[in-house]
């Protein structure tokens, strides 16, 4: 039986993406339903309660939850910590059984419990890790070849995009833009049908009713683009720096706390803390936004749920609570939109300004600087409001924040998060250093200073790795950095960079460039002693060894 399964699914492989994108339609709205039962009776329970035990509520059930997930995860499903878009991107571009069974069922079963209880994230990057993996597998069952199977990503993720906002377009160019990352033709046509056929199946579950519905907006006066400009900006430095905030603070968590389970615990706490501030920003948070689409909301309101969102927002990625980061980039950046609309509105009571139309390029603005997927940011307000006379406004807004954001961070929050769990795309097979350890290339054994010891008067190194009493590595010392007889424990700085003796020099190559370096220590993964230095001479050494080889 299977057997002739497979022999169909190959000779009719349209049939067969159409209904692939039917399940995942499928999957998609019942995930989605299942975050909203969860909701209701957790993070929603918890706030119709009053007074103390409403407090007591709100703090306590999100880290009791996201404590028990990050426990029964790192036991049952290890493959399921992680950026969930990240995760996608790795499968396509490197092996597609990272979406295994097991990680879609912890994903379909844990992250609307997360969500539940005031994760603020959003669902839509579980979405597509299920719906991208059930693609996968299905590809895998019917016996199709490797290339069509990894394929079948993009086509789940279009698909689940689709579901979920009743955007197709969107979802293609989305799966294009965040996981292709460029149109092949041979790619499009499947992800086109996957999408359409998910499409379909939301019109028909859900009477083609979008999840995110907003009225036309409008915009009468050239100067007004002052105001989108202003957005962009702020969308693009808000979006950068929680880039580059949540890398910094995801190292300094582990480091402090190597637990998962008290990490995630410790940020429901926070979670919690920020939910008796502004309510609004527990959970996914759609119905605020619909609000602000529609004009509703207070500059008060819509500021705070702005501020502690994005912080909030990047406690939450960093401590290891599931959820995506699709939802929130919508939230944060309408929240913005509407903030500055409104204070606009009330600074020039006779300008017919609409603060509906801000909120929608806060949106899409802060949405691209986050993701850097600006023809995706641009297509979702568009199908959301099934209108075109915001394309001027928001195409500026989007752009300069992918501009200033990038400036800030040169990697998206789904590239950066590929770094920080030790991916790197791109590689030229053909380069001497593909392959090579950093081990071979590294300057073993190299001088160190003691962190108990003072900075000599005649210190002239340049950088000098600082270790402790056991050769740990503790920080580095720069030059110019301490004046002479001050404690190096109290001038060394951390370093932007460390390497271990058994990353790819290629990789850290690539790191360096990312953290602005051109040198690191290199350090013993299970003991953290400093085994070696890694500088521009060693990399250049081992190029030509290794070229003349």
């Amino acid at each position: 039986m299977l057997a002739r399964l497979r022999i169909f699914a190959r000779r009719f492989l349209l049939f067969t993406l159409v209904v692939i994108g039917c399940i995942c339609g499928v999957l998609a709205v019942a995930f989605h339903r299942f975050v909203e039962l969860a909701y209701a009776a957790l993070a929603g329970h918890a706030l119709a309660r009053h007074g103390i035990q409403r407090i007591a509520l709100i703090i306590v059930t999100p880290a009791i939850v996201f404590a028990l997930i990050a426990w029964a995860i790192r036991r049952f499903a290890p493959r399921a910590v992680g950026a969930n878009l990240a995760r996608v991107r790795m499968a396509y571009n490197e092996n597609p059984e990272l979406l295994g069974w097991r990680s879609i069922v912890a994903t379909f079963i844990a992250t609307p419990l997360s969500l539940g209880a005031g994760a603020p994230l959003g669902p839509e990057g579980p979405i597509v890790v299920i719906t991208s993996g059930v693609s996968a597998a299905i590809g895998r069952m019917l016996g199709l070849p490797r290339k069509l199977v990894r394929g079948m990503i993009p086509v789940g993720v279009a698909a689940g995009i689709a579901a979920i906002f009743n955007a197709p377009i969107t979802g293609v160019v989305f799966a294009l833009e965040e996981v292709v990352g460029t149109a092949d033709r041979g790619l499009l046509g499947g992800v086109l049908i996957g999408a359409v056929a998910a499409a379909v199946v939301e019109r028909f579950l859900l009477g083609g009713r979008a999840l995110l519905e907003a009225p036309a907006s409008t915009w009468h006066d050239g100067r007004e683009l002052i105001g989108f400009a202003l957005v962009g900006v702020v969308a693009g430095l808000v979006s950068g720096a929680s880039i580059a905030f949540a890398h910094r603070l995801k190292r300094a968590f582990a480091r402090a706390m190597p637990s998962m389970v008290r990490r995630a615990m410790l940020a429901g706490l926070l979670v919690g803390g920020a939910g008796l501030i502004a309510p609004s920003v527990l959970g996914v948070g759609y119905e605020s936004v619909m609000r602000w689409l529609h004009g509703g909301g207070t500059i008060h309101e819509t500021a705070l749920a702005f501020a502690v969102k994005s912080i909030i927002f990047v406690v939450a990625i960093t401590g290891g609570i599931l959820g995506g980061s699709f939802a929130p980039s919508l939230f944060i950046g309408t929240a913005l939109g509407a903030a500055v609309g409104l204070t606009a509105r009330d600074l020039f009571p006779h300008a017919a300004i609409d603060p509906k139309a801000y909120a929608l390029i806060g949106m899409g603005s802060f949405f691209a600087g986050l993701l850097r997927s600006p023809i995706a940011a641009v297509l979702i307000v568009i199908e959301v409001t099934r209108d075109y006379d915001l394309v001027l406004p928001l195409m500026l807004g989007v752009s300069i924040a992918v501009a200033v954001s990038r400036r800030i961070s040169p990697l998206s929050v789904v590239e950066q998060q590929m770094i920080d769990e030790g991916y790197v795309e791109g590689h030229d097979v053909s380069d001497p250093l593909h392959g090579i350890a950093v081990a071979e290339a590294m300057t073993p054994d190299p001088l160190v200073v003691q962190e108990t010891a003072t900075v000599p008067a005649d210190f002239t190194h340049r950088y000098l790795p600082v270790v402790d009493a056991e050769g740990r590595l503790s920080g580095v010392l720069r030059r110019g950095a301490a004046k002479p007889e001050t404690l190096v424990r109290d001038a060394m700085e951390q370093p932007l960079l460390v390497a271990h003796a058994d990353d790819e020099v290629i990789d850290v190559v690539e790191r360096m460039r990312i953290a602005g370096v051109d040198r690191c220590p290199v350090i013993d993964r299970a003991t953290r002693r400093v085994v070696g230095f890694l500088s521009p001479s060693d990399i250049l050494r081992a190029r030509m060894r290794l070229s003349e080889a």
